[in-house]
């Protein structure tokens, strides 16, 4: 009866040991797995911080170009401001390079023909308008244009 008490003992001591050498592989397995999963998702995350930054600096680049012709904009309309009340008060003058038809019946009709033609003062204030409408224009279209070819330049 000793012989099957250690053969029992052994059976149970084997069985123990596969036990445990079978808790042992499976954690080393899974160790294995969550480690290939881990460096999946500092792969991932590093193309992410990657693609991030490259945004962040387009970003950054946009916004450049914005303030550049915000500023352009912003001198344009100072200036427009600057010769519109120049204009109100007689600083500076507009006049139209014209050659006026010289009658052939032309007396001395107290006008000096020599003088250049002003505008009329709604005509000068339409005249500002549209040089403001303008200058509005070309800074829409010339960050308009900047714009598109950033976009289009960019590769992704």
């Amino acid at each position: 009866m000793k012989w099957q008490l250690k053969i029992g003992a052994v059976i149970v001591a084997l069985a123990l040991i596969g036990a445990a050498v079978h808790s042992i592989y499976s954690v080393y397995a899974e160790n294995g797995r969550l480690t290939q999963d881990i460096e999946t998702l500092n792969k991932s995350l590093s193309e992410q911080v990657a693609i991030n930054a490259t945004r962040q600096e387009h970003i950054r680049h946009l916004a450049e170009l914005d303030a550049k012709h915000m500023e352009k904009l912003a001198n344009a309309e100072s200036k427009i401001t600057q010769l519109s009340d120049n204009l109100r008060t007689n600083v500076k003058r507009v006049y139209v390079k014209a050659q006026c038809p010289v009658s052939e019946t032309a007396a001395g009709s107290g006008m000096d023909g020599s003088r250049p033609a002003r505008l009329e003062k709604d005509a000068e204030q339409d005249y500002v308008r549209l040089l403001g409408e303008l200058e509005t224009l070309e800074s829409q279209f010339l960050g308009l244009r900047d714009y598109v070819n950033t976009e289009c330049g960019r590769k992704e």
